[in-house]
């Protein structure tokens, strides 16, 4: 495949040029050592308080110490200029509360203003509550998390596991807290502790999200409060188009990533024709000033190794043009079932250029990927399904979905005098993938023996995203508002190309001893089928969020306007098409208002309740000519936001209530036709919990009752669990002797759930329990972790029983990180 995808000299030679960056940055920090009375340029905008502060010690090599609860919460001031260190410190705490003192030991500190009054510095730092009882003097920044790095420390737009705002739902940077709807975050400090692989791995830490093998089982698919295929966007925008078999924002390696939100809900002014349940969104990690590199390497089962760079910093003197650089290349010898293991190639490159009015960001990232058969079992004719694991191949080893995507972005963000400001967002995709493997047609019979049928497929995908918007923010006394106007476009096309090595049978008589299959050799077969289809969207929203005291209102509304057209031909052996076909030329549209309040009851507790709207077009024809029209849902949500521990720990609990119409299934009478059958509803609630809850003792956890029902058809099974919870915790040892060393533990627990339609298929429930040991000494980190340490068998969520995509089997990995 890498031929066909030409990534051969690439990514050589870019593994070259990270390496010499690699070594010219380190004689380049060796170097750079700052003192506290030199001055340095800044242009850090206003922000959260704890990332502005890190910023400045990191960048001018002061050393700072505070309590971390005592800046959670707080936004700092713009800091642009040319000052010392202390002098950019107290622009950042201008309007805080916070004072900047130095104490007897040449240290800085930040107390509370109240208390530096009438005090000398020595005094004052003894009376703060950070220097006296968190924070010795003679320590660094990282007073929450010390055995996170500072790149996650950095990335994870919050203080340890807490993320404290979100600028992706609302377009603002609104603090998470007064969000008026569920919004998940899981930041790079949690990604690192749990030494994350995958989105699927983070995904875990989120309520109501089920994770099943999808999109011919090459990339796994989500379901958000019990609705499928949950899009995955990328800082926001679309990566892959509605048509495509999967979008390689999923395999996003983890050290690129930031955080993972997921919206809940209609999202339908984020993502247009949003699925009912929610979105995904992946923040990738973006250019800073300060310089900042980390090199990871990761050693797993399997003979999976993983090689990882991230580097960022200011290229010119003022620090107005930044970078930053993140390659990543994985390879494996097998999987557990003996096909060629997973490989995954990641290059992102991204330029940001930024003063007190204009910021541009312009990037670009490639991921070639190959991913091979998943680890199965097979349901049986009898019933349930096979309880001995497969440890071989049923097909040639090389069988798998190699995938090649190629991503272009910009964003322009233009102030526009002092209440105006522009934002336009771009980014064109391509995406080319293949299929090529083998799928039993049927359950196992007593002799677990059933046909296996070849599929042999490739597609492209190139979509284009738009996405301009004036936001406008303005103060009428106590009231504070911020209003958006915008616009967004997205046009895709489409193509699938299946060969004629789809569809050939082997007779399988038992899946243990298995026959040699034919290698399945793709174009050189030539053509069965065709399929070209475009597909756009174009929404006009608008958006208000006003603030006042305890009182935050967020309220929008879209008009979405959907076209579709394709062609589809079949061919026969000898190349001639057989049959040709046209799109009818599908146009939809549909209004989706979103509300909703937030009261602040107390100082740490807030309730709120929100109605959305949202809207899934359909392209299913209808027998005697059009199609069924586009899906609506709807949701209807109340709950209760809790940020406790001086906002060290910050916890969530929603009800709520999601139906959607016209749900669409075949037509019994008319093959190839569909027929309206009502919807469905999904009813639950959700419980996060995230922070720390004692000195050194961090932790992320959910609980989730789902119930998804069909009143069109309540004897219908629903193939997802209905209880579902998840618990990660670490602990950083406080003691002298064991300084640096810390341990996690964690629990992700489904309950059983039907597969297909028939009672016979029923999955247990399961318990994954994962364990980890890390050091972390100054610039220099280790990582083991143990990922199903009791070896249980564990199941993706399934809608056929003849094949359930199964989770990973007991996984050691060690993984080591050096920072510069």
């Amino acid at each position: 495949m890498k031929n066909k995808f030409g990534i051969g000299n690439a990514k050589n030679n870019a593994a070259g040029v990270a390496i010499a960056m690699a070594v010219a940055q380190v004689f380049f920090a060796t170097g750079a050592y700052a003192q506290s009375d030199v001055q340095h340029a800044y242009h850090i905008a206003s922000g959260p308080l704890d990332r502005t502060l890190v910023e400045i010690a990191q960048s001018s090599k002061v050393r700072l110490s505070y309590d971390a609860s005592l800046v959670q919460s707080l936004k700092s001031a713009p800091v642009d200029g040319t000052y010392t260190p202390e002098e950019a410190i107290r622009h950042a705490l201008a309007g805080t509360g916070l004072k900047l003192e130095s104490t007897s030991a040449g240290t800085l500190t930040i107390i509370k203003a109240r208390a530096a009054t009438n005090a000398n510095p020595e005094t004052s730092a003894a009376a703060a509550p950070a220097a006296a009882s968190s924070a010795p003097a003679s320590q660094e920044v990282d007073t929450t998390l010390p055995l996170i790095s500072v790149a996650a420390q950095r990335d994870s737009g919050g203080t340890g596991f807490v993320t404290e705002s979100s600028s992706t739902f609302s377009r603002t940077d609104t603090p998470i807290s007064q969000t008026p709807t569920s919004v998940s975050s899981v930041n790079a400090a949690v990604i690192q502790s749990q030494n994350a692989q995958s989105l699927t791995d983070v995904l875990k830490n989120v309520a109501g999200v089920t994770t099943y093998g999808g999109n011919g089982l090459g990339v796994p698919g989500y379901a958000v409060r019990g609705f499928q295929n949950a899009a995955v966007l990328t800082d926001g925008m679309p990566t892959a188009q509605a048509g495509g078999l999967g979008s390689a924002a999923a395999l996003t390696p983890t050290i690129a990533i930031s955080s993972v939100e997921v919206l809940k809900g209609p999202a339908a002014i984020l993502a247009g024709d949003a699925p009912a349940g929610g979105v995904i969104n992946i923040v990738k990690k973006a250019p800073q000033a300060d310089p900042f590199h980390e090199v990871q390497f990761s050693y797993g089962q399997y003979g999976n190794v993983t090689g990882a760079f991230d580097s960022t910093g200011a290229i010119t003197s003022d620090k107005k043009l930044m970078y930053r650089f993140v390659m990543s290349d994985q390879g494996g010898g097998q999987n557990s079932m003996g096909y060629n293991g997973a490989s995954d190639y990641y290059l992102a490159p991204t330029l940001e250029w930024k003063d007190r009015t204009t910021d541009i960001t312009i990037g670009y990232d490639r991921t070639v990927s190959s991913n091979p058969i998943p680890q199965l079992t097979f349901g049986k004719t009898s019933g349930g399904f096979l309880s001995t694991r497969i440890d071989h191949p049923v097909g040639n080893p090389t069988d798998g979905f190699p995938m090649r995507q190629d991503d272009f972005f910009y964003k322009f963000e233009q102030k526009l005098g002092s209440h105006f400001t522009f934002v336009s967002k771009a980014n064109y995709t391509e995406t080319m993938e293949l299929q090529r493997g083998w799928q039993p047609l049927s359950t196992l019979s007593a002799t677990n023996g059933t046909p296996f049928m070849a599929f042999d497929t490739s597609t492209q995908t190139y979509n284009w995203a738009f996405e301009n918007y004036l936001r406008a923010k303005y103060d009428f006394g106590p009231v504070k508002t911020t209003t958006l106007f915008g616009w967004d476009y997205t046009t895709g096309h489409f193509n699938e190309f299946e060969y004629n090595d789809g569809g050939k049978i082997v007779v399988v008589n038992n899946v243990f001893n298995p026959p040699t299959f034919p290698q399945l050799t793709g174009n050189g077969s030539g053509l069965a089928f065709t399929l070209h289809q475009q597909q756009t969207q174009s929404g006009l929203f608008f958006q208000e969020q006003a603030n006042w005291q305890r009182i935050h209102f967020l309220g929008s509304i879209r008009n979405n306007q959907y076209w579709e057209s394709g062609t589809a031909a079949g061919y026969s052996s000898s190349g001639v098409a057989t049959a040709y076909s046209t799109g009818p030329g599908l146009h939809q549209s549909a209004w989706t208002p979103n509300v909703g309040l937030l009261y602040q009851l107390t100082e740490d507790v807030s309730a709120y309740a929100n109605y959305q709207m949202g809207f899934v077009p359909s392209n299913s024809p209808v027998y005697g000519g059009g199609t069924l029209p586009p899906q609506r849902s709807s949701q209807e949500e109340a709950g209760l936001k809790g940020n406790f521990l001086d906002d060290k720990l910050a916890v969530t609990l929603a009800a709520y209530r999601i139906s959607y119409t016209n749900q669409n299934i075949s037509d019994p009478f008319h093959r190839g036709f569909s027929i309206a059958a009502g919807g469905a509803v999904s009813r639950g609630f959700e419980l996060e919990v995230s922070g720390q809850i004692l000195p050194g003792l961090n932790v992320i956890g959910q609980y989730t009752y789902d119930d998804y029902v069909m009143p069109y058809n309540p004897s219908v099974v629903v193939n997802m669990p209905k209880h579902s919870a998840s618990l990660w915790t670490t602990y950083n040892f406080q003691s002298a002797m064991l300084q640096g060393v810390g341990v996690g533990l964690g629990f992700d627990f489904a309950s059983s759930q039907q597969v297909g339609t028939s009672s016979k298929y029923t999955l247990g429930s399961q318990l994954e329990t994962d364990v980890s040991l890390f050091y972390r000494h100054k610039n220099f980190g280790l990582n083991f972790a143990i990922k199903n340490v009791f070896n249980r068998n564990l199941y993706y969520s399934s809608t056929t029983p003849s094949l359930v995509t199964m989770g990973t089997p007991r996984t050691f990995l060690l993984t080591g990180t050096f920072d510069f």
